[in-house]
């Protein structure tokens, strides 16, 4: 199971650098391209850590990208996934993209931890896909802020201690504070790793 997970404070190699494939047309105004900043907040916990595990939980990171006004952050490692994962944004960090205006959705792609041997199994048994959680526009010549704050609960399989972050995210704009959202909490609408059949998932032809 060692590589599937993408762990809080596990040490994760640097994503190639790929161009973010939301093309400005030549010919656009500045005006007609915003700001989106993506700001990972510090981790917090629902209870005291030991400081083996704080200290390691303090170089962690999220991955994700972005493509066609589509952002995608995955606890699933990106080698199962057929989207650009081509950012890795530590906790307590930002970054910052000029984007063409215009609406933009959030998928988030979780896994609840369980005890299997079987890296299939782990999928088809943890992950799942979250679509569209979250929805905001990028206003030309103005900054939108996707806030995340990672929370980190306690979840035990093979006896070992898995600290996986609920990624609680809000779009902040400079009129607007929208409510935040759960990426990768389970849910009614959530759909179960072998039941989607959308583009975010790598199958092997």
């Amino acid at each position: 199971m060692a590589g599937l997970l993408v762990l809080a404070g596990t040490l994760v190699a640097a994503p190639a650098l790929a161009q973010d494939t939301i093309p400005v047309q030549d010919g656009l105004a500045a005006a007609e391209t915003g700001t989106l900043v993506v700001d990972i907040k510090p981790f917090t916990s629902e209870k005291e850590l030991p400081k083996k595990v704080a200290r390691r939980l303090q170089s962690g990171a999220l991955e994700w990208g972005i493509r066609d006004r589509q952002l995608v952050f995955t606890l699933v490692n990106k080698q199962f996934i057929d989207f650009p994962i081509s950012h890795m944004t530590r906790y307590g960090q930002q970054e910052t993209l000029s984007l063409p205006a215009g609406e933009y959705k959030v998928t988030g792609i979780g896994l609840d931890m369980t005890t299997s041997f079987s890296v299939e199994k782990v999928l088809e048994r943890g992950a799942f896909v979250n679509e569209d959680v979250l929805v905001f526009r990028i206003e030309p010549g103005k900054t939108t802020t996707l806030s995340i704050n990672p929370i980190i609960r306690r979840d035990a399989t093979f006896a070992v201690n898995f600290w996986m972050p609920t990624l609680m995210t809000r779009a902040v704009t400079e009129t607007e504070d929208m409510p935040e959202s759960a990426l990768n909490t389970r849910g009614p609408s959530s759909i179960a790793w072998p039941d989607y059949t959308g583009p975010l998932k790598f199958v092997a032809k």
